[in-house]
């Protein structure tokens, strides 16, 4: 009678996943080969799958003893590898900065629908992703008719799921697990830049600048800010700049001042300082 020899298999229980389910590989390579609108139509099937896969990965290794290395396995940097290597990407032969932001993506969302699961939520046929309301939009703005100053910040607190724009995911995610902020939490330095118009100016000016050096380097951190929102709030900027409005705005900085109350207007009686 001769003894049955077991094999000690040392695939990753990501690895062991992955091969028993190709959806993960099919819509990974989908994205790596089609970038229009790949952040719409398959952030949310991604992110899904990425979720089965942490939760199958948590499930096989319930009963071992958790170690630095072995929680390592879970962490972004580890994930990203993987799904990289599965349809064979390699960012330094051919980069590709719309593929990258979707994995980004959709490995932060995959994590929080396995910590957060009754807060975060998405469907996969209409590709929509949903956020619990007080999650997504922490303070909302109520209109208060007949008063003189006739709106207020008023904290959300409704659980109900709505759907979001993939732009949120870092935001929130940020919030979540570090680095970000939640209401209440504004440093002193924040708040002023948020009251004091020549501080938002020279704020705007130095994200701005950092903003456009990262697509010109094509850094793929130009992504984490890159929505349509912000080209709308961006586009919406470079009207005024270019509007006589703007340049009404300037002329008066130039020929008029405060007089010594500080109440009235006066002509400047100097020459024309131009910034």
């Amino acid at each position: 009678m001769t003894k049955e020899k077991t094999q000690v298999s040392n695939k990753t229980p990501f690895e062991t996943y992955t091969e028993n389910n190709g959806n993960l590989k099919r819509f990974l390579g989908m994205a790596l080969k089609n970038t229009r609108e790949i952040m719409k139509m398959l952030l949310p099937k991604i992110s899904n799958e990425v979720k089965n896969m942490i939760n199958f990965h948590l499930e096989k290794t319930k009963d071992q003893t958790q170690t630095n290395n072995t929680k390592k396995t879970i962490n972004e940097k580890a994930i990203r590898e993987h799904l990289y290597q599965l349809v064979g990407y390699n960012r330094k032969e051919e980069e590709n900065g719309a593929f990258e932001i979707v994995v980004y993506r959709a490995i932060k969302l995959g994590k929080m629908l396995v910590d957060y699961p009754k807060q975060f939520s998405v469907d996969t046929k209409e590709n929509k992703i949903f956020v619990m309301s007080k999650i997504a939009t922490p303070e909302i703005i109520e209109k208060l008719e007949g008063q003189k100053s006739n709106t207020q910040k008023k904290e959300n607190t409704s659980e109900k799921l709505v759907e979001v724009n993939t732009g949120t995911i870092d935001r929130v995610y940020k919030v979540k697990y570090g680095g970000g902020s939640s209401k209440g939490s504004q440093t002193k330095d924040t708040k002023m830049i948020a009251n004091n118009f020549k501080s938002i100016s020279k704020a705007f000016f130095e994200k701005f600048d950092k903003f456009l050096t990262l697509a010109q380097k094509k850094d793929v951190k130009f992504f984490n800010d890159s929505d349509e929102e912000l080209w709308k709030h961006l586009s919406n900027t470079f009207t005024l700049f270019n509007s006589e409005a703007y340049q009404n705005a300037r002329n008066f900085s130039e020929d008029y001042m405060q007089d010594i109350s500080g109440e009235k207007v006066v002509k400047k009686d100097k020459l024309k300082n131009i910034a």
